[in-house]
């Protein structure tokens, strides 16, 4: 009786073949019911229209990719300066070596340079280019080559282009709060962009410097142009994730970007080079002091929630030996990097690299 109860409600076995009973029950068939033709109609007309979404979707995302990459490419094209390859290099400001009536001594004001003229006119707020020699893609393309713009806080270029239309990859800028103009520059100043992920636009493959010593041996040169400059070089010194929340390091906080002018006792130079040495993934020979000048480059990485990927670059001297300082590049090991608490609980004290789209 108890077995007869347990099977008397179960329908005769399908033995027919796997493929054809799987498109029985999504196609309509002979023999359907009126509902379940309706449930297998309203079943592929969404799969049908799921298809042409998804088709326009990626339609829709690759033509914006290309959008935002044919914009640069037309903004380099117009207004890249081309320079020679005689180095400009800093002087030092407290060299006993030079003549203190010499040009190269005085804080002169400057004057708009010719390769600047027609991008200021196009914005003024326009105050240089940067650029990483050599970082090509598979077109030979820079992937580092942009104007920099600096607006009136550091939210403006977030999502604007070049003529303050929307865009979404943003524009790299300038710190807001940097010295940038005829009278001289600041002693550090912090330039951001985005990191795009797959998009792969603005500082996104700033994340390849993750890589490894031997990658950064390949590009170990920036060149940061203000308007009023030509054919400036930096030397990378330092490349490191930071937080910018205390509560992501047991309340420490390294604030880069305000360590603008190193006579500000608040900001001083030594405090800053103790940190960026500390959390850098490599070390170097370069000779680096408080009368030197600096690029910082600031972009997001994503391995864990609102980290920043920063590297730092002296401006060149007449002392410094590229070749020399290309050599002296040193993989730093994991134990001596101070990584933010964050990072640690997820990779220890690791570094990690998965990728420039990561």
């Amino acid at each position: 009786m108890a077995m007869s109860n347990e099977t008397m409600n179960l329908t005769e076995r399908d033995t027919s073949n796997f493929f054809v009973r799987f498109i029985k029950y999504f196609i309509p068939w002979k023999g359907d019911g009126i509902s379940e033709v309706i449930r297998k109609l309203v079943f592929v007309s969404s799969i049908v229209l799921f298809s042409m979404s998804l088709s326009r979707l990626q339609d829709f995302l690759g033509a914006d990719v290309e959008e935002q990459k044919s914009y640069m490419q037309e903004v380099v094209v117009k207004y890249e300066p081309k320079f020679d390859d005689n180095i400009t290099y800093e002087v030092n400001k407290g060299s006993d070596d030079v003549d203190a009536a010499s040009p190269e001594a005085i804080d002169r004001e400057r004057t708009v340079q010719e390769w600047a003229k027609d991008l200021i006119k196009r914005n003024s707020d326009a105050v240089g280019w940067i650029k990483i020699p050599g970082f090509n893609n598979s077109e030979g393309k820079e992937y580092i080559n942009f104007p920099v713009l600096q607006g009136p806080n550091n939210e403006y270029y977030l999502y604007k282009d070049l003529d303050k239309n929307y865009y979404e990859s943003g524009s790299i800028y300038a710190d807001a709060w940097s010295k940038i103009d005829e009278e001289g520059q600041s002693d550090n100043i912090t330039i951001f962009g985005h990191h795009m992920r797959y998009v792969g636009t603005s500082f996104t493959h700033l994340a390849e410097y993750k890589k490894g010593v031997e990658f950064l041996k390949k590009y170990p040169v920036i060149e940061f142009n203000s308007v009023y400059e030509n054919n400036c070089k930096y030397a990378i010194i330092s490349c490191f994730v930071v937080n910018v929340d205390e509560s992501q390091d047991d309340g420490n906080l390294f604030v880069y970007i305000g360590y603008r002018n190193f006579n500000d006792s608040d900001y001083t130079f030594e405090t800053w080079y103790d940190e960026i040495m500390k959390r850098s993934w490599y070390t170097s020979n370069v000779k680096c002091t408080e009368d030197d000048h600096y690029i910082t480059l600031s972009t997001c990485s994503n391995e864990t929630a609102n980290l920043r990927w920063v590297i730092v670059a002296k401006k060149l001297t007449a002392d410094d030996n590229i070749d020399l300082i290309t050599e002296s590049y040193k993989d730093k090991a994991d134990k001596d990097v101070y990584f933010p608490k964050c990072w640690r609980d997820l990779y220890g004290n690791n570094k990690k690299d998965f990728g420039w789209a990561y």
